[in-house]
């Protein structure tokens, strides 16, 4: 339950007002194994998840079949948020487990289009839920400046100076395999192993696997 209470949804909710909330939203939560799918693209989505625990990879395929991640997210936030438009259509992208995962699901019909019977905490709901739909526009203009960058290596330190300051540290786990991070970069995997070796040589980084460390001061200074 503390989970479920220190999510940006349920925001100044007590105990007892977070179970009542989860009644009106027929809360419900689900487990996933990594690279499991949580939904496809074509799916038409009738319940938006809160991640709890792990982080969740949104992933699309253009007209060649080549899939690109265009956002990780992680816990607190909110994936499948096309199921709160006002008509059903397919999600568009796809939200895969980047790690063993647990998702709350939440029915946002019964707040936003109300039937005779109201939830007394609707305008709570609805205001956290804007907040949590803010940060979700946040993360995605974060990968709008991440592409940005024109060089390979900028991308990589842009990216890798994001996940020092939301560690807090200069060392740290990313989410992505090798091949995850190519696609979120939307870059070749080879030229990305290429460009992280001269990296290391260069003494800018250290790594092992998705174990990463930045070291020169002047990327520190970034987070």
């Amino acid at each position: 339950m503390n989970k479920i209470q220190n999510t940006v949804l349920f925001k100044g909710f007590r105990g007892s007002e977070v179970q009542q909330a989860l009644g009106c939203l027929q809360g419900t939560i689900k487990d996933f194994a990594r690279k499991d799918f949580i939904f496809k693209q074509e799916e038409y989505l009738e319940a938006a998840g809160i991640i709890l625990e792990g982080n969740v990879l949104l992933c699309k395929e253009n007209s060649s079949g080549a899939r690109f991640i265009f956002s990780e997210l992680a816990d607190g936030e909110i994936i499948g948020e096309t199921a709160l438009r006002q008509e059903q259509e397919p999600s568009g992208y796809e939200a895969i487990a980047g790690s063993e995962c647990r998702i709350l699901f939440i029915r946002m019909n019964n707040i936003i289009r109300p039937g005779q019977t109201t939830c007394i905490l609707r305008g709570r709901i609805i205001e956290n839920m804007l907040a949590l739909l803010l940060e979700n526009n946040r993360s995605m203009y974060q990968k709008l400046d991440l592409v940005s960058h024109k060089s390979l290596r900028e991308r990589i330190i842009h990216y890798l100076s994001i996940q020092a300051r939301k560690n807090n540290s200069p060392a740290f786990e990313i989410p992505f395999s090798r091949s995850d991070l190519a696609d979120y970069l939307t870059v070749d995997r080879s030229a990305l192993s290429r460009e992280l070796q001269r990296m290391a040589r260069d003494g800018l980084i250290r790594f092992t696997r998705n174990q990463f460390e930045l070291l020169a001061v002047d990327y520190e200074l970034r987070w």
